[in-house]
């Protein structure tokens, strides 16, 4: 059985993780007048470059290449990989988005746009799609379903892993998916903004700046992944202290981008 806490709090992982992307449109809509067109730029770029080109090349490095299988057995290599596979796909993404399908959009509320469109579908994604698809899971296991409905579509192996899964995780890491993405978004969007501001000012150097942010950021989380951190709360702890960091900077660089709105746009 999965206890009714584990379902309550994927429950408020959900509205969260689909909840606040809708809720920061909304606010930066209606306070600053945003582009919904760099929106849905950002939310096109992270599916093309993270969810297809990202992936793509994770199931050839991690799983067809026998190898890359066995080279990232090694967890800091492994890391390295991850963070740097992350940064450069999502960074470029970002980069190619404002460079070539936002070239009027320039202002500080632009890169603030990008960001909740492409933090927000992962988000929702992550928390959301995912989200349901556990509670759906969850509620055929309670009513002694779960085999009878999936077994036709999914191999007995892979739905008894689910099952443990479901019914042994601890109910507050459930939690932690909508509190994750939470924090998230705020990084998404600096990044976002330190990305834009390099073209703003023609610099490229923005762009392998955030290159590494992204990558040393999701260090920790690989090391987690691989088995040499064991304790989410100190992932959790670092992910808050990241979120309060890219807060402060997106509050900050306002001015800066107010500085050089006169500017040629490059």
């Amino acid at each position: 059985m999965v206890s009714n806490t584990s379902i309550m709090f994927l429950i408020i992982s959900l509205i969260i993780s689909v909840g606040l992307p809708l809720v920061l449109v909304a606010y930066f809509y209606k306070k600053y007048k945003i582009s919904i067109k760099c929106v849905f730029i950002g939310v096109l770029i992270f599916i093309i470059f993270s969810q297809v080109l990202e992936k793509a090349l994770h199931y050839f490095v991690l799983t067809k290449n026998p190898n890359t299988v066995a080279l990232l057995k090694n967890p800091w290599l492994f890391m390295i990989y991850g963070g740097l596979a992350a940064g450069i796909f999502e960074e470029v993404g970002r980069y190619i988005g404002f460079k070539f399908l936002l070239k009027d959009q320039r202002e500080w509320k632009d890169g603030i746009a990008y960001g909740i469109g492409h933090g927000g579908i992962e988000a929702i994604l992550i928390g959301g799609v995912a989200g349901i698809q556990n509670i759906v899971y969850s509620n055929l296991i309670n009513s002694g379903t779960f085999e009878k409905v999936l077994s036709a579509k999914i191999p007995v192996s892979m739905l008894a892993s689910i099952k443990n899964s479901l019914e042994n995780t601890p109910y507050y890491m459930f939690g932690f998916i909508g509190i994750e993405r939470m924090l998230v978004l705020p990084l998404h969007i600096a990044l976002s903004l330190v990305v834009l501001y390099g073209i703003k000012k023609g610099k490229k150097i923005y762009l392998l700046y955030a290159i590494i942010i992204h990558a040393i950021i999701d260090f920790p989380a690989a090391l987690y992944q691989a088995g040499k951190i064991k304790s989410i709360f100190l992932i959790e702890g670092i992910v808050l202290v990241v979120a309060i960091i890219s807060l402060i900077f997106i509050i900050k660089s306002k001015v800066s981008f107010d500085k050089t709105s006169s500017e040629k746009v490059y």
